[in-house]
């Protein structure tokens, strides 16, 4: 593996032309002493002389890589308006054009990018790639920008598009630290009604796209336009995500579709979004084998395909997954995998399954008759969000302090009226699922448009109730979310809720539990009720909702286990 052996230099603000006239500016950092040489390139709407920034471009030149960290169009010393994704691609490829024929690049390139620098690699390729490019790394970032993005199950993703849409028009980068969050993601801002108005009340103006994205509410050719097409990839590549990030279906389905067309791995470990490390010790440890720095992996994949070394990067799984309960690393070979067994757990109650004290009960057995559940979901007072899969950091209502993402304890929520809680057995033995996860929920509802969330929780025999995954389907979209229907007031509708993938071991003596509620603010904005247009609409209506789970009506989770 590469060695850090050169002291770096870096040239600030270097002009880099594009095909419409405009220039980017990038910052590159070289070894000092170490010749032309492979490159790494990145591109970020966040300032490329932030700290994080400066730290990459320094680690790579170190061990004899050229750097670059270009800001996008229209952000901070690059010329232009920044439009979110439209230009990227071009974009990335004029880029790639100049650092090619700069001195201190030998001409083999490779890209790097968490998040909008996922993005642009992803556009890159969409759009063709690059003669020079020979490997891509893009990490933590969606594959589908409505329904695995803004409008997850045509849900509006509140704290990250308000975070997205406001702050990449301003130099208040959301990421920057706490005080920017405490500054943005208030109760104030939160609450505000209608959501359309959330750039004013965030920054005091308008946002172009901002606006354009309310006026595509369904997921039309305005968002398939951006969606990341695996089957254009051609160089070898790397994807990394983590459980608890709302982007790891994403990239496992991206490695599925990928195939062995080319050298091609995905590593899954139990982190979110932000940090390259996580270990989420506050309120489950998963272990030291949860720490590993990603970089080092990074590193031997450039290595391998930009230096032709000699290493044990093609010999490594496909997939790496790291098996939360177990607190282990696996490789695989493939998504799903190949021994999934996909077994149904049906919902079972006396008709009060509300709260954790309820008598609501989650097995393998299909129901009879048995009589319904009720909750009323009032939006004026939505259930928080505590943890999760969760990519942003967010407050909860009424107080000014952080919600991380994450393995949380769910108690606190599991103790209001409006969450029914189903609850297994103690296991006998180990239980591993491991894939993805679907909900198929009978249900009605007094409203004619409404949420249902669903949620996997991990009840260790202490009581804690920890956060294993989740879902969530706006009810307008249950026949797709490409179009509306709204809700039929008191008719049983079948919801079926794409819940994010897991790797997780129940162990021996813990239960499963699946929580059903209507709302998670503000990591989702609140369904109003109402069926009026969610990004202009201001009144609220309580909405009384019925789950059944019966002969007729058997709502269940289909999970999927792995033989042990």
């Amino acid at each position: 593996m590469s060695e850090p052996r050169y002291d770096v230099r870096v040239l600030h603000d270097q002009r880099v032309p594009t095909r419409d006239g405009i220039h980017l500016s990038a910052d590159v950092y070289l070894g000092i002493g170490a010749g032309p040489t492979p490159t790494i390139v990145q591109w970020t709407p966040y300032e490329s002389t932030r700290e994080r920034f400066i730290t990459w471009g320094a680690w790579f030149a170190k061990r004899g890589y050229s750097a670059v960290v270009l800001d996008v169009r229209g952000r901070y010393e690059s010329e232009g308006e920044f439009v979110a994704w439209e230009l990227d691609g071009p974009d990335a490829q004029d880029s790639l054009d100049w650092v090619a024929a700069q001195p201190w690049s030998n001409g083999r390139l490779g890209t790097w990018g968490r998040s909008y620098g996922g993005v642009v690699q992803w556009q890159l390729i969409n759009a063709g790639g690059h003669p020079n490019l020979q490997c891509v790394a893009p990490q933590v970032i969606h594959d589908d920008y409505y329904a695995d993005g803004y409008f997850t199950g045509g849900a509006f993703q509140l704290a990250l598009t308000l975070g997205a849409g406001a702050l990449w028009t301003s130099a208040m980068a959301l990421i920057t630290g706490p005080n920017a969050a405490e500054l943005i993601l208030n109760d104030r801002i939160l609450n505000h009604l209608p959501l359309i108005e959330l750039d004013e009340v965030t920054i005091g103006r308008k946002v172009d796209y901002w606006r354009l994205w309310w006026d595509h509410q369904d997921n039309d050719e305005y968002w398939q336009q951006f969606v990341h097409r695996p089957e254009r990839v051609n160089v070898p590549i790397f994807q990394q995500g983590g459980w608890f990030d709302p982007y790891c279906g994403s990239h496992l389905r991206k490695f599925a579709a990928i195939g062995d067309r080319v050298p091609s791995r995905v590593m899954i470990g139990p982190w979110s979004h932000e940090e390259e490390v996580e270990t989420f010790k506050g309120d489950v440890d998963m272990g030291p084998k949860s720490v590993t720095v990603i970089r080092e992996h990074e590193l031997a994949f450039y290595d391998r395909y930009l230096k032709d070394a000699d290493n044990d990067w093609e010999s490594r799984s496909p997939a790496e997954l790291f098996v939360m309960g177990d607190n282990e690393w696996r490789g695989e070979n493939e998504w799903p995998l190949a021994r999934t067994v996909y077994t149904p757990w049906y919902l079972h109650s006396g008709g009060r399954a509300n709260t954790m004290q309820g008598d609501g009960t989650l097995s393998m057995d299909a129901p009879g008759s048995e009589p319904t559940d009720h909750y009323s979901y009032d939006p004026a007072d939505p259930v928080p969000t505590i943890g999760g899969v969760n990519s942003v950091l967010t407050m909860t209502q009424g107080a000014q302090r952080p919600v991380l993402p994450g393995p949380r304890d769910q108690r606190v929520l599991e103790r209001r009226d409006d969450v029914l809680c189903y609850t297994s057995a103690p296991l006998e033995d180990d239980l591993e699922v491991n894939g993805p996860i679907e909900m198929v929920l009978y249900a009605a509802s007094s409203a004619l448009d409404t949420d249902f969330i669903v949620r996997l929780v991990d009840v260790h025999p202490n009581g804690k109730a920890i956060f294993v995954t989740e879902g969530i389907l706006r009810a307008r979209y249950r026949n797709g979310l490409d179009h509306q229907e709204l809700l039929t007031p008191g008719e049983v509708a079948e919801f079926k809720i794409r819940v994010y993938p897991t790797a997780m071991v129940f162990k021996r003596g813990h239960q499963l539990r699946l929580d059903v509620t209507s709302s998670s603010f503000p990591r989702f904005s609140r369904n109003l009720n109402t069926g009026e247009d969610v990004g202009r609409g201001t009144r609220m209506e309580v909405a009384h909702q019925t789950v059944l789970h019966s002969s007729v009506y058997p709502s269940h989770i289909v999970l999927p286990i792995i033989p042990r």
